[in-house]
């Protein structure tokens, strides 16, 4: 299974993101095959590989080695005080902050993984809809 790890809020600086991935490198216990850095595509009329936004990872197919990642990204949270955010390949998603307790990440992990295995087997994929536009205020007219 394939999964970007990337900072919620995107203020991560290439610095952050390579500190991010050696510090998941050290806390890997083998179940993480591959952790590579991502990057976002280049936009229109730049020339080159677009800005590093985050990691992927290549895990097992098991809870196991996401638990691994989830455990050591909780407690990179909690010393950068920041918020990261689990994407899967078929759009499943865990967002991890400072204030996640074990309880709640295992059952998150749990869930992410049966809705990623589910995804994959139907071959959904998510879409990104805009959010719609409040609606617009009554006029003082209407309101009588």
């Amino acid at each position: 299974m394939k999964i970007k790890i990337e900072y919620a809020k995107d203020n991560a600086t290439k610095e952050d993101i390579m500190a991010l991935k050696a510090f998941i490198e050290k806390k890997n216990g083998g179940s993480i095959k591959k952790v590579e850095l991502a990057s976002k595509k280049a936009k229109k009329g730049e020339m080159g590989p677009g800005i590093v936004s985050g990691l992927t990872a290549l895990i097992g197919s098991a809870t196991g080695p996401l638990t691994t990642i989830a455990e050591a990204l909780v407690e990179w949270v909690r010393l950068k005080r920041s918020e990261i955010r689990i994407t899967g390949v078929s759009g499943a998603e865990i967002c991890i902050s400072g204030k996640v307790k074990n309880d709640d990440l295992h059952q998150a992990i749990e869930k992410f993984f049966i809705q990623e295995k589910e995804n994959s087997k139907t071959g959904a994929k998510r879409e990104k809809k805009s959010t719609p536009p409040p609606p617009p205020p009554v006029k003082e007219e209407e309101k009588k």
